[in-house]
C-alpha cells in the first residue's frame, strides 16, 4: 500500500479496498535490494501496451523535483547538432532513446539516427554501447534509481531464442555492477536489485487488433495481417507473448512485476500512474492520483481502423490466444513475481482446465497457423452472417 492510502486517513475504507486490489502472488512485502532501496527497474512493454504513454510520463515526472525524487532516466546527454531533429536540445530526455542501445545489443540498430550520428563522428558501435553504460554506472554511483525503457527488450524472446540467451545476457552484463574493467572498479550491486515491470493486455484480441494497427493498418487489411503477415513472420506475434516475456526473466532470476491492464482498466485508473504509483513509490492518493502533478498522464499512439470482424470471429481469436496464454498458468506462483490487478488474468487461467490436452496451443507457431486459419474464413463467415441477418 502506498503513502497516499497513510496520508489520507480520512478515506480507510478507499485505501484497504485498493489494498486488496493489489493482490501479490508470493512472498509478501516489497522487494528490497542489497543496497538498501535503490533499484534498476526495466519497463519493458512489450510493443502496443501503452509504452510510449508511460515513457513520456515517466521523464515529465523525473524532470519534476518532488514526483519521482531519487529516480533517473539515464540516457547519455549527446549533442546531436539538429542531426537527429533535437533542435539544439540533448537526445537523452526522448522517449525510446533506449531502443537503439537495446537493438545494438542485439545485433543491429545501423539505421538509427543516434547510430549514423556516432558514424558521422567517426565513433564504433562499441563508443555507443559505452557510453550508454557509462552513463547507468555514472547515475547508480551517484546513489540513484535507474529507469531503463524499451519495447525493443522484448526480442529476448525471438523465436529462434526464446530463452532469452545472448540479448538478456548483454542486458544483464550492462547494469552498474556489472559493466566493470576491473575489481577496483566494480561498483555495489547484483541482478537482485533489478525489476522488471511486464504489461499483460487484455482483451488479448484487443492487442492482436492494435500490432495490425501499428505495423500495417495502411498498407493491408487485418485479414491479410493474419493470413500473410503474421504467418511470413518471423516472430509476428512476439509482441503479444507478455507471459512469455515474464517466463525468461524468472528463470534467470529476475524479479517482474507484472501489470493486468485490464484489472487497471476495471478500476478506472491510467496505466502510467499505476507504474509511477505502485511500482516506483511515487506519493499518491488511493484513486491512484499523484499528489503534486496537476496534469493528466499523456497518452500516446491511439489508432482506429475498422478491423472488419464480426463478434463470433473476435471470441475464436481472443479464445485461441487465450488458449496459448494456459502454457504460462504456473507461473502465477512463481516466489520473485508479483501480479497488480491480478483478477481478470487469473480468472482465465481458471479456464485451461477445460481444455482437452489435444487442443491445447503449445507453440508461437501453433498460435499463427490457428490465428492464419480463422483469418482465411473472415469473408465466408461475413458473408453467412449477412445472409443470416437478412433472411
Amino acid at each position: 500500500m502506498n503513502n497516499g492510502c497513510i496520508l489520507r486517513i480520512v478515506l480507510p475504507i478507499l485505501c484497504f479496498i485498493r489494498f486488496l486490489s493489489l493482490t501479490r502472488l508470493g512472498p509478501q512485502g516489497k522487494h528490497i535490494s542489497s543496497r538498501g532501496n535503490q533499484r534498476v527497474v526495466l519497463l519493458v512493454g512489450p510493443h502496443k501496451t501503452a509504452s510510449t504513454s508511460q515513457q513520456r510520463n515517466i521523464i515529465r515526472w523525473i524532470k519534476s523535483d518532488n514526483i519521482l525524487p531519487g529516480w533517473s532516466w539515464p540516457a547519455p546527454a549527446i549533442d546531436d547538432d539538429g542531426f537527429c531533429g533535437a533542435r539544439g536540445k540533448t537526445l537523452n530526455n526522448r522517449p525510446n532513446i533506449f531502443y537503439s542501445y537495446i537493438t545494438t545489443l542485439y545485433g543491429k540498430g545501423e539505421g538509427f539516427c543516434v547510430r549514423e550520428l556516432y558514424e558521422k563522428r567517426n565513433l564504433t558501435k562499441e563508443d555507443f554501447i559505452n557510453d550508454y553504460e557509462q552513463e547507468f554506472r555514472n547515475s547508480w554511483s551517484e546513489g540513484n534509481n535507474l529507469i531503463i525503457a524499451s519495447e525493443a527488450i522484448d526480442m529476448i524472446i525471438t523465436s529462434t531464442d526464446l530463452d532469452g540467451g545472448l540479448l538478456l545476457t548483454r542486458i544483464l552484463h550492462g547494469m552498474p555492477w556489472n559493466s566493470h574493467d576491473t575489481p577496483a572498479n566494480k561498483l555495489e550491486g547484483s541482478n537482485d536489485d533489478i525489476t522488471v515491470l511486464v504489461n499483460f493486455r487484455a482483451p488479448r484480441v484487443k492487442h492482436l487488433i492494435s500490432m495490425w494497427h501499428e505495423c500495417c493498418m495502411d498498407d493491408i487489411s487485418f485479414q491479410d495481417y493474419l493470413t500473410i503477415s503474421v504467418p511470413r513472420g518471423p516472430d509476428g506475434l512476439r509482441s503479444i507473448d507478455s507471459l512469455q516475456l515474464v517466463k525468461v526473466f524468472l528463470e534467470k532470476g529476475i524479479h517482474v512485476t507484472l501489470i493486468n491492464m485490464a484489472g487497471v482498466s476495471a478500476q478506472g485508473y491510467d496505466i502510467s500512474a499505476v507504474v509511477a504509483c505502485d511500482v516506483l513509490n511515487a506519493n499518491c492518493t488511493s484513486n491512484m492520483t499523484i499528489i503534486g502533478d496537476d496534469i493528466s498522464p499523456i497518452k500516446m499512439n491511439s489508432k482506429y481502423r475498422s478491423h472488419g470482424m464480426t463478434d463470433d470471429q473476435l471470441e475464436m481469436i481472443e479464445s485461441i490466444i487465450r488458449n496459448y496464454d494456459c502454457n504460462f498458468e504456473n507461473i502465477t506462483q512463481h516466489e520473485k513475481l508479483t501480479i497488480l490487478y491480478p483478477d481478470e488474468l487469473i480468472n482465465s487461467f481458471k479456464e485451461c482446465a477445460d481444455i482437452i490436452p489435444s487442443d491445447r496451443i503449445l507453440t508461437r507457431l501453433e498460435l499463427e497457423k490457428k490465428l492464419s486459419q480463422i483469418g482465411s474464413t473472415f469473408e465466408r463467415d461475413i458473408v453467412q452472417e449477412e445472409l443470416r441477418v437478412n433472411s
